[in-house]
């Protein structure tokens, strides 16, 4: 009984069903019922010129087969990227409490990556971008069709495709969380277990 607790506060804390139904095909339908702040998009993945903390090249190509969750941090931005950095940390620590940390990747892209708090997940990556931020976030930004100055998360799911938009910082994180799990399980080849099945995995 020991092992159910954390699994039931979680479940109560964050109102996550046991036995939900998995969206599927209606991945898109159902989250933007839920969240005002999702948008769904369909296009290909933007060439991001990145720099890691390493100094290295970060490729997008080298993230094949992952779904991945962009955070953009310009300098004039402040506080509302703050607070969407501090949803964006919420979800990064809900959801490596899950197997999907194996098949997620964040990556925060600001000027000065200095300072950046990713509650060093290994699945967290902050980079610079090689030229002008305002052209990569306008890049990102111009697939919406949605007017205003909110900062955006973008979402590409694990063929590299840009799939998803979150806008602001007053979405649920437990929205995003199961956005990304969805994500995750769309796929035709057998993957590990998604959240909903470890979650159901604590009470066999």
């Amino acid at each position: 009984m020991r092992r159910l607790a954390p699994i039931a506060m979680i479940m109560a804390l964050l109102g996550i069903p046991a036995l939900a139904d998995h969206p599927g095909e209606r991945l898109d339908e159902v989250t933007a019922l839920k969240e005002p702040a999702f948008e769904a998009i369909s296009g290909p993945a933007p060439d991001l010129d990145l720099i890691g903390a390493d100094g290295q090249p970060l490729d997008f190509a080298d993230l094949a087969g992952q779904v991945v969750a962009v955070h953009v941090r310009s300098s004039p931005c402040l506080e509302p990227c703050r607070a969407q950095h501090d949803r964006f940390l919420q979800t990064v620590t809900l959801l490596n409490a899950s197997p999907m940390r194996e098949m997620v990747r964040f990556i925060t892209i600001a000027e000065e990556p200095d300072g950046i708090d990713t509650v060093d997940a290994g699945n967290w990556s902050v980079a610079a971008p090689s030229g002008a931020l305002e052209d990569l976030e306008a890049e990102l930004a111009s697939r919406s069709t949605r007017n205003g100055d909110n900062p955006m998360l973008h979402l590409f799911d694990r063929e590299g495709r840009h799939v998803a938009i979150f806008h602001g910082a007053g979405f649920a994180p437990l929205n995003l969380l199961m956005h990304i799990n969805g994500l995750t399980n769309a796929h035709p080849h057998p993957e590990p277990d998604g959240l909903l099945d470890w979650v159901r995995g604590w009470f066999r």
